[in-house]
């Protein structure tokens, strides 16, 4: 059924605006894992091991089909039906060989047909692989075309943008969700960065060239991604007091955040502007 399904998506039998396919991509997952997944009650229920290998492989094409154009730490539809997926059968896909699968990695029948490629199902192995909490966070903002490094408690993300800000809001709140205490962000684009401190419902924000910190609560439903989206700060609702100078030291939830990181004010404005003429 699974190979069926692999053809029909490779012929484009679906229309582009029809995405009924995803929920049947699940239950063909859930399908495959029964008697493997950890907690279904079945555990136990042995395959022969060629038989284990096959599915592994089968479940890593149908889980990269089901995370394209979706990701697994957004909150849209597809996200959240490819991330609830991933966190039930990652310890499968972890296991898989590609070469297993390689029949069903089908070229397109047709322009903007739904195939799974030999490199996306080898990248997604590996992803399962990663024993990193950041690592679907990181693979999110990577496939943005954005490179993502922590330097010493302070997570950088750099790419071509224009606008640092939505981009940096995005990253605090994916990163953010693995930092109790809160996380550091900055975003660097062509010219210009932004920071973020982002924990709880506040969210600490400098845009350069500005050189005032700005206070933000930000509460559910709304997130910082939400909030920030536009990018134009004058719209941004939520902004609490008025901006403070970077003088006047930092804000009462930045220093919870430093504290939590081992960082000082001094040397995170030291990091901050040392290379800024």
């Amino acid at each position: 059924m699974a190979g069926l399904y692999i053809q029909l998506l490779a012929a484009r039998v679906w229309d582009d605006d029809d995405h009924s396919w995803r929920e049947d991509l699940s239950g063909l997952l859930d399908a495959l894992a029964f008697g493997d997944g950890p907690g279904d009650g079945t555990a136990g229920r042995e395959a022969p091991p060629e038989t284990g290998r096959r599915v592994d492989a089968v479940a890593a094409v149908l889980m990269t089909l089901l995370s394209q154009d979706a990701t697994f730490t957004g909150g849209g539809e597809h996200d959240v039906l490819a991330a609830r997926a991933w966190r039930k059968h990652k310890h499968m896909i972890a296991r898989a060989d590609p070469a297993e699968a390689k029949d069903l990695m089908l070229p397109p029948e047709q322009a903007l047909a739904r195939v799974a490629s030999w490199s996306e199902v080898e990248r997604l192995v590996a992803l399962a692989e990663e024993d990193d909490p950041h690592a679907e966070a990181i693979e999110e903002l990577s496939k943005a075309g954005w490179s993502v490094t922590c330097d010493d408690g302070i997570w950088e993300v750099t790419g071509s943008f224009g606008n640092p800000v939505p981009v940096v809001a995005r990253a605090a709140d994916r990163l953010g969700r693995h930092h109790t205490g809160g996380v550091l962000v900055r975003a660097t684009g062509r010219k210009r960065w932004a920071f973020a401190a982002w924990a709880g419902s506040g969210l600490i924000l400098l845009n350069s060239p500005a050189r005032a910190w700005r206070t933000y609560e930000v509460r559910a439903p709304a997130t910082p991604e939400s909030r920030f989206a536009g990018g134009d700060l004058s719209a941004v609702p939520g902004l609490v007091g008025a901006p403070s100078p970077l003088r006047s030291g930092p804000p009462d939830a930045l220093r919870t955040v430093l504290a939590e990181a081992g960082l000082t004010y001094p040397e995170l404005i030291r990091r901050l502007f040392e290379d800024v003429p």
